[in-house]
């Protein structure tokens, strides 16, 4: 018997993982908002510990415990069973692994190809060789592409040689939490929650290498040089498991106590611990999108980011960019915003305008007109549908 509504799969396995979760999770709650995803039938997967951070859902909602861990054997096989027994009539991978599938049809969302692009980041040869093979897949299998940038668009057609009107770009929102009228209270309540002084500078993203921590330490350490700057700076999020490399960078450069690293910050502080520092500092060598920097913006907090990658697409113009393997560049930039409150204010004000160009909602909007595209149930616009930048 057929079914009155179409069943839509989403892998959701990621829910608690850093920026490809928090996309999940702010998707899954707009896409539920929307008065359009009632003609549709949702299956959420996700680790069973995780099924506490999904938001509040609408009834054509479930949740479907997945235990199979990303990038494993498991999602290619056990996985793959269970979607296929569940008769899906669309799946959307939100990261760049499709398990193999019967008959439904596809869509996938691909953030980035940074583990292609720079293999000098991946722990071995397999996983470049796994990475290239899976993306090279999921391009071919799916019916529709997401991307989060322009940027990301053009590695995939410069890379993998994919036709452009296949990728449709559907840029990430801005929560409603990040905004600029937080109160006084809750910055103090972040700053005495993990001992951080006041004023400070704030990095977000953990230490893996594309993130560039290094280059940002020895520019803090050559600005505090120069101008015997008053601020700390705090390195937020993931941990690496091998603490010693960063530390002995901060020892090297006479930073002990003037660096903090409060690891993993849960979203409920996140919007404190940006709207009490000074300057956001993001100089990264690479990311599909970059989150943080307009939540930043959405905070009032003037932002030091690249000009490189996706970075200059979303900050190009509202944000002090910067080579991010130019250390005098980065430190010149530090100076300019910790010194200058004019400055300050400038990209404030331009960051809190181009942060209102990000929505959820407008996300979810065009994330279901994808699904209906891909079911067959309207006809996409020849070439897709260009959002401006």
């Amino acid at each position: 018997m057929k079914r009155s509504r179409p069943r839509i799969g989403i892998d959701a396995r990621k829910l608690t993982d850093f920026g490809i979760g928090s996309y999940v999770r702010h998707l899954v709650e707009a896409i539920a908002r929307r008065p359009e995803a009632s003609r549709y039938e949702f299956r959420l997967y996700v680790h069973g510990e995780d099924r506490e951070a999904l938001p509040a859902l609408a009834d054509n909602f479930s949740v479907v415990e997945e235990e199979s861990p990303g990038y494993s054997v498991s999602e290619l096989t056990r996985f793959a069973w269970r979607l296929m027994r569940e008769r899906l009539d669309l799946f959307h991978a939100t990261h760049y692994v499709i398990p193999p599938l019967a008959r439904a049809r596809a869509v996938v969302t691909i953030h980035d190809i940074i583990h292609v692009l720079y293999p000098q980041f991946l722990p071995n040869r397999a996983a470049l060789v796994y990475a290239r093979v899976m993306i090279r897949r999921a391009l071919k299998r799916a019916d529709r592409i997401l991307t989060v940038s322009y940027n990301t668009k053009r590695d995939l057609v410069d890379y993998f040689g994919i036709a452009p009107a296949r990728v449709e770009v559907v840029y990430n929102g801005v929560s409603d939490r990040f905004r600029s009228d937080l109160p006084l209270e809750e910055r103090k309540r972040v700053a005495a929650k993990y001992g951080l002084p006041r004023p400070y500078l704030l990095f977000l993203g953990g230490e893996k290498p594309h993130k560039n921590v290094r280059n940002v330490l020895r520019a803090f350490a050559q600005a505090r040089r120069e101008r015997a700057l008053p601020h700390a700076l705090v390195l937020a999020g993931p941990m690496p498991k091998n603490r010693s490399r960063v530390k002995a960078v901060i020892s090297a450069l006479e930073l002990d106590d003037r660096v903090f690293r409060p690891g993993i910050v849960p979203e409920s502080d996140l919007p404190g611990l940006f709207a009490g520092a000074d300057a956001f500092l993001y100089p990264t060598l690479y990311e599909g999108f970059g989150l943080p920097v307009v939540e930043a913006m959405a905070c009032g907090v003037p932002v030091l980011t690249s000009s490189t990658s996706a970075l200059q697409e979303i900050a190009g113009g509202y944000a002090y960019l910067v080579d991010p393997m130019d250390v005098d560049a980065i430190a010149r930039g530090i100076v300019d915003l910790a010194t200058d409150p004019s400055r300050r204010t400038e990209f404030a004000d331009l960051g809190k305008r181009r942060a209102r160009d990000f929505s959820w909602d407008r996300a979810a909007e065009q994330t279901l007109r994808v699904y209906a595209e891909a079911l067959g149930e309207r006809r996409p616009e020849a070439g897709g549908r260009r959002q401006e930048a």
